[in-house]
């Protein structure tokens, strides 16, 4: 029997607080680490679980003054992700750039709002 994983990116720093039985229960899963220096388009994304608050610190030096960087990397969670998937934070995702806010203080409450501090939403 062959399994099918599931792919869940795993975005911020934080990562030894994340644990995936619970979902690994349901569906073998495989938490991928979405590291500062690059996006892995090598899979298709299930979910996606935002491990501390302030997350976006990690990919942008530059966030206090612009979105673009952070906004790069949430279209490329999107266009990675896996086209059935029903996932809570991806629909957060789809919200926010379909509907962008106006200022780079409003995204910030915005990309703060993603972080879930139970770590069970993806």
């Amino acid at each position: 029997m062959v399994k099918t994983y599931r792919f869940i990116a795993l975005l911020g720093d934080g990562r030894e607080r994340y644990s995936d039985k619970e979902l690994n229960a349901e569906w073998p899963t495989e938490p991928i680490v979405i590291d500062a220096f690059g996006f892995s388009d090598v899979y298709r994304y299930s979910g996606v679980v935002f491990l501390s608050e302030e997350w976006f610190a990690k990919y942008s030096k530059n966030w206090r003054n612009d979105t673009t960087e952070i906004d790069k990397l949430l279209v490329n969670l999107i266009k990675y992700s896996a086209k059935e998937v029903h996932s809570e934070n991806l629909a957060k995702i789809k919200s926010y750039l379909a509907s962008p806010p106006e200022t780079v203080e409003e995204a910030v409450v915005l990309w703060k709002s993603f972080y879930d501090p139970s770590l069970k939403t993806i």
